[in-house]
């Protein structure tokens, strides 16, 4: 008896060291990832892109413990600790779940119709499945694309550029753009970003460089001709936004003003590639990116009359459905969720609060809701992604307070970094449940993905047709001529 009592004991005592061992480690390792990005988001004041990417890889650390922070902060591993440490914790993970169950009846038809591009079929899935895991996979899919059949879908987001020109070309609400300057060269030039060592590496040098030399000259002259600021500047081949890729001019005299810099910042854009150091998917990303060819999109503003800034919600389209927004950018800052059932829930109004993924309302976005957005945000996004044939993607949105119908794409990702909490998990599943079941209909156009064009009033007259309450963008000339 004694014996079995001492073992008990021993059983007992161990099992309370490992649990206390385990959480001693999650805590250490929380704390860590904490001052790791604290690091990284001071660097971010003190170096450019460049600076901060050769600091994490000589250091090692603050990349290895970002991408594990970024990781387990939409696993299973990490939503089990936050539910095993707070009530409310709990309490947001189980709307979330009801949230998902509500859903799944609306996604299950849309599997059953979604006119999946044939270029995106081929998704493996990985034995895990989590969000980043897939975009993961999906990076592996795509470099195998680039390099077997020389697909490059991957630019229906790397490429800025190609990006608005298919929302142009197939009539979709987006942000106008005054002019496009692409590089002549099919490929950048692998030293762009290292100092000449021979004679041949300065004649190599000095033609890649050729092409910004007159795009800036071309630029200059756009810019002093024109009439309403303010004006940007965006990098086509850079997606990354701790790269600084938009330069803002804000009136005429600023062009001759800061010339100087803006030629230095062009220099610098022209050479540098997106690099996603941070993430799990890292290698196949910037793979693809590696393959860009330099450019620039000159912008003018958007609704120039406008009273405030326009709030940017970024919308995840899940096999043609949109699931929630988050807001990014916006006069109460950003990290708001927004269900299709009308919550606005917000997470950092206090460390422990984003740490824990505990959900507050939000009434500072209310708005969206009450005012209407969202039936035309979702219906845009949605149409974007059947047009682009793309199982999973993120719909970037403007939202104008006030005006519903003037709501417009601002851009998309393949591989999306928002921090979408409880939701991670129930999206993932929802992806890896499509390509599972395989209901969906495979389109093979003949053309990538950001290449399928099908007129500049298809949206308009095939999918809006001419319902002037989805928006203001809407061609009146088309819809005038579909009633004749």
């Amino acid at each position: 008896r004694k014996k079995k009592y001492e073992r008990t004991w021993s059983m007992a005592t161990y099992g309370v060291c490992c649990v206390k061992v385990s959480t001693f480690c999650m805590f250490l390792f929380v704390v860590v990832s904490l001052v790791s990005a604290i690091v990284h988001e001071k660097s971010k004041h003190i170096l450019n892109v460049e600076q901060q990417e050769k600091y994490a890889n000589a250091l090692w650390l603050p990349a290895a413990f970002d991408r594990a922070k970024h990781y387990y902060s939409q696993h299973e591993a990490g939503f089990w600790l936050r539910r095993s440490l707070s009530e409310a914790s709990r309490k947001d993970y189980d709307h979330a779940t009801k949230y998902f169950q509500e859903q799944l009846p609306y996604f299950e038809e849309s599997f059953k119709d979604f006119p999946l591009h044939l270029h995106w079929s081929s998704l493996e899935l990985p034995k895990t499945v989590s969000f980043h895991d897939l975009i993961n996979q999906r990076g592996k899919m795509l470099v195998r694309n680039l390099f077997e059949h020389d697909w490059e879908d991957y630019q229906i987001e790397k490429d800025k550029c190609s990006m608005f020109e298919f929302l142009g070309a197939n009539g979709l609400p987006h942000v106008p753009w005054v002019e496009i300057l692409r590089s002549e060269n099919n490929k950048p030039h692998p030293n762009a970003n290292q100092a000449a060592t021979t004679v041949k590496d300065q004649e190599d040098s000095t033609a890649y460089y050729k092409n910004l030399t007159s795009m800036l000259t071309r630029m200059k002259t756009i810019l002093s001709s024109a009439t309403e600021f303010p004006m940007f500047i965006k990098s086509c081949h850079i997606t990354t936004g701790a790269a600084k890729s938009v330069y803002r001019i804000m009136d005429k005299s600023h062009i001759e003003q800061k010339w100087p810099e803006i030629e230095s910042w062009a220099h610098r854009m022209w050479r540098y590639r997106s690099n996603d150091w941070e993430r799990q998917w890292a290698v196949p990303f910037n793979t693809l990116t590696a393959q860009l060819s330099p450019g620039f999109m000159i912008q003018g503003p958007w609704m120039t009359n406008r009273k405030e800034n326009p709030v940017e919600i970024k919308v995840e389209v899940i096999w043609g459905r949109a699931y929630l927004a988050f807001v990014s950018t916006g006069r109460c800052g950003g990290d708001t969720i927004i269900l299709r059932d009308g919550t606005v829930t917000r997470y950092t109004d206090s460390l422990v609060q984003n740490v824990l993924h505990q959900g507050r309302s939000d009434p500072c976005y209310q708005w969206i809701v009450e005012e209407g957005h969202l039936p035309r945000a979702w219906f845009m996004a949605e149409s974007a992604a059947r047009l682009m044939g793309i199982d999973a993607i993120r719909i970037d949105i403007f939202l104008l307070r006030g005006d519903p119908m003037a709501s417009v794409i601002n851009e998309d990702s393949l591989s999306s970094g928002a921090e979408y909490r409880w939701h991670f998990q129930h999206m993932a599943n929802l992806w890896a449940m499509g390509h599972s079941l395989k209901k969906y209909k495979v389109v093979d156009p003949q053309v990538d993905s950001h290449r399928w064009f099908r007129g500049k009033d298809y949206y308009t007259t095939k999918i809006a047709k001419c319902n002037s309450t989805l928006s203001f963008s809407l061609s009146q000339r088309a819809c005038a001529t579909s009633l004749i």
